[in-house]
C-alpha cells in the first residue's frame, strides 16, 4: 500500500507540473524566440508524459486483464494508440507552425530582425508561387474540360453523321429501281467502260509481246500484275454490281 501511495503523490505530482507547464505553453508571449520556446516546451511535456505513462503503466502490466490478454488484441490496441498519438502530435505541429506563420505574416518588417524577415520573403515568395500555379491549374482545367465537352460533340456528331451514311446504304441496297439503259449516264458508262475493256486488250498484246528474252523469274516489269489485268474483262454490268 506505500508503494501505491508513493506511486500516486508521484503520478499527482507530474500532473501537475504537466499542467503548470501547459499553462506557460500557451499563455508564451510572442518575441523573437517563440518557435524555440515551443519547441522545448513540447520536448519537456513529451518527456513528462512518457514517464507519467511509464509508472502508469508497471502496476497494470502485472494485472490479470493484461497478462491473459491475447496477444493479437495487444497489437490492435498497440496500433490504434500509435495511430492516434501520430495524429495528435502532426495536428500539435501543424496548429503550432501555422499560429507561428500568422504571426510573422502579420508583424511589421520594423519589428522583425532580419533573419525574420528574410524567411518572411522567402515565405511570401512561395506563396506567390503556389498562387500562380493554382491558376494555371485552374485554366488547364478549364481548357480540358471545354477539349472534352468538344470532344464529346464532335463523337456524337459523327455517330449521327455515321447512321445516317449507313441509312443510306441500305435503302440504296434495297432499292430495285431499274437503270435506264438509254439515259446519258448510261451511254457514258458504256463508253468508259469500252475504253476500259480497249486498253485491256492493248495491255495484253504489250505484255505478250517480245518475251523470248524476258526473264520471267524475277519479273522486272511487273507484267505478271499487268496479265492479270488483262484476263479481267469489263463489262458495265459488273461495274454496277461492284460500285453499288
Amino acid at each position: 500500500m506505500a508503494g501505491f501511495a508513493a506511486l500516486k503523490d508521484v503520478s499527482n505530482a507530474f500532473e501537475e507540473e504537466i499542467r503548470r507547464d501547459s499553462s506557460q505553453l500557451f499563455t508564451t508571449k510572442v518575441g523573437e524566440n517563440f518557435e524555440d520556446g515551443v519547441v522545448k516546451k513540447m520536448r519537456d511535456m513529451s518527456l513528462f508524459t512518457s514517464k507519467l505513462r511509464l509508472l502508469k503503466a508497471k502496476p497494470l502490466a502485472s494485472t490479470p486483464q493484461i497478462t491473459e490478454e491475447d496477444k493479437a488484441n495487444v497489437m490492435k490496441h498497440y496500433e490504434e494508440t500509435a495511430t492516434w498519438t501520430n495524429i495528435e502530435q502532426q495536428t500539435v505541429k501543424s496548429v503550432t507552425q501555422a499560429h507561428a506563420l500568422r504571426i510573422l505574416m502579420t508583424t511589421a518588417d520594423s519589428d522583425l530582425n532580419p533573419e525574420m524577415i528574410d524567411r518572411k520573403e522567402k515565405i511570401k515568395d512561395q506563396l506567390d508561387k503556389w498562387r500562380s500555379l493554382e491558376t494555371q491549374l485552374r485554366q488547364h482545367s478549364t481548357i480540358l474540360q471545354e477539349k472534352h465537352d468538344e470532344y464529346m460533340m464532335k463523337l456524337a456528331q459523327y455517330d449521327k453523321e455515321l447512321g445516317a451514311l449507313k441509312d443510306i446504304k441500305a435503302s440504296a441496297d434495297d432499292d430495285t429501281e431499274e437503270i435506264d439503259s438509254n439515259g446519258p449516264l448510261y451511254q457514258k458508262l458504256r463508253t468508259m467502260v469500252n475504253k476500259m475493256e480497249l486498253m485491256r486488250v492493248t495491255i495484253s498484246k504489250l505484255v505478250t509481246a517480245r518475251t523470248g528474252s524476258y526473264d520471267w523469274l524475277t519479273d522486272p516489269h511487273r507484267r505478271y500484275a499487268a496479265l492479270k489485268l488483262s484476263r479481267q474483262a469489263n463489262t458495265v454490268e459488273g461495274f454496277l454490281r461492284d460500285h453499288n
